[in-house]
């Protein structure tokens, strides 16, 4: 039994960690991920500070309290 899980295991590692195919979709994966996560934080701080920006201009043209 163990040999053959042993064979099942080594044939498994054998089509798939040296398939090129594999591992050129595995590599893009552990690549685009990250980048998908960082543009999408980075576009949500932009959008939250362009907001800010926006109402302290409009504040700054009509003030809440004239003195």
């Amino acid at each position: 039994m163990e040999i053959l899980n042993q064979e099942f295991t080594q044939e498994l590692i054998r089509l798939t960690w040296r398939n090129p195919v594999f591992m050129a979709f595995a590599i893009a994966l552990i690549w685009l991920i990250p980048q998908l996560l960082i543009r999408r934080t980075l576009s949500e701080n932009y959008k939250k500070k362009k907001l800010q920006k926006q109402k302290d201009k409009i504040e700054k043209l009509y003030p809440k309290s004239l003195k």
